[in-house]
């Protein structure tokens, strides 16, 4: 039997299929602006190759999946983070347009915390700045590189980008003000770190698939720092799980 995972996320819509407990494919698209009319072509293609199928959807855009299960995104996350992970633990997820920590057992949300949907502390703010700079995310290698001299002070992404505008206009290097954003988005989900007890963190989300994320972040956080290899996937297999 399948079962069929979406994380409607703010940037990214997320997909996975499981067949008997087993993680059969992973694939993400760009969420698109007309979501009714793309998820109900899409959902018709998945029922037509899946026969039969369950599909469960979370995230912000889930109330555009029309006629399915839904289920919390936060729930998805620990059910997710429990199957791929195997072990309990803190999760923090760097969205789009928010930060969240949660902490789960054995797939159970004990607990969750959110920021305050500040752009400069989301994966929005790296977005924009990669689309000013006319680079990839796919180009990002944060390999050996233990912090960065570069230091943000704008709490607001709008007075942020002012500074990214004076960095460009003062030739600094691209990588280095990548590597600035990175860790200024990282330093901003510290404080929700204070919340939780302390222990090793699970990174989820888009940024967790930056190459040599985790000893970069275990430096912004003080905390040591685990990735999956498909931590963004995490919500969508959670909505996979029993």
């Amino acid at each position: 039997m399948y079962r069929i995972g979406i994380d409607v996320g703010s940037t990214w819509t997320k997909f996975c299929i499981v067949q008997d407990g087993v993680v059969k494919s992973m694939f993400m698209e760009k969420t698109p602006v007309r979501q009714k009319e793309y998820f109900c072509k899409k959902i018709l293609e998945l029922q037509t190759a899946y026969a039969g199928a369950e599909i469960v959807s979370c995230g912000y855009g889930k109330r555009n999946v029309t006629g399915l299960k839904t289920v919390n995104e936060l729930t998805a996350l620990a059910k997710g983070c429990y199957f791929a992970a195997g072990y309990e633990g803190i999760v923090l997820d760097i969205g789009g347009q928010d930060t969240k920590i949660i902490c789960q057992e054995q797939g159970r949300l004990l607990e969750f915390f959110v920021n305050d949907k500040c752009a400069a502390g989301s994966g929005m703010f790296l977005m924009d700045t990669l689309n000013m700079l006319k680079r990839n995310f796919g180009e990002i290698d944060l390999t050996g590189v233990e912090n960065t001299e570069i230091q943000l002070s704008s709490l607001c992404a709008v007075f942020a980008q002012s500074e990214i505008v004076e960095l460009i206009a003062d030739n600094r290097a691209e990588e280095d003000i990548v590597q600035a954003v990175i860790w200024h988005i990282l330093r901003k989900a510290k404080p929700l770190l204070y919340k939780v007890k302390n222990g090793p963190v699970l990174l989820s989300g888009g940024l967790s698939q930056i190459r040599g994320i985790a000893g970069y972040a275990e430096r912004a956080l003080d905390r040591k720092c685990v990735v999956l290899k498909d931590g963004a996937y995490l919500s969508a297999i959670g909505c996979t799980a029993d």
